[in-house]
């Protein structure tokens, strides 16, 4: 069982040191030192909140949620438009599609099945193991 924790570890300290999770990183701290960014990441977070709250309630009022959700629909579009928090995004993206092929790998090696989800079968399609 320690062999197993041990190669767990050694597979996240080789993720932490991969070329796309260095990008996300370096993505994450200049979309932070944005401060329209980070402006408009906490009034979303707020929002969130707002509508989590709202939901709490017996009968929450939609016009209340319809407002909320239009609000975080204006501070997602501003956000999209803003050149760091594309590269944010575009950054965590490719993470996430590494963390799937490490999961697809590990879960061929211990099922010998593979989750047809993403991949086309003869890896052709996939950009992440070629």
């Amino acid at each position: 069982m320690d062999m197993v924790f041990e190669k767990t570890r050694e597979l996240g300290q080789a993720l932490l040191d991969s070329e796309c999770y260095q990008r996300m990183k370096a993505a994450e701290e200049k979309a932070m030192k944005n401060e329209e960014a980070a402006r408009l990441m906490s009034e979303m977070l707020e929002r969130r909140g707002s509508i989590q709250e709202a939901m709490q309630q017996t009968n929450p009022d939609p016009a209340v949620l319809k407002r909320l959700s239009d609000e975080m629909d204006e501070i997602q579009e501003k956000l999209q438009m803003m050149d760091d928090i594309v590269e944010l995004t575009q950054a965590r993206g490719e993470f996430n599609g590494l963390i799937n092929q490490v999961n697809q790998v590990l879960q061929f090696i211990v099922t010998g099945r593979m989750d047809d989800g993403d991949c086309a079968g003869d890896c052709s399609a996939c950009s992440g193991c070629h």
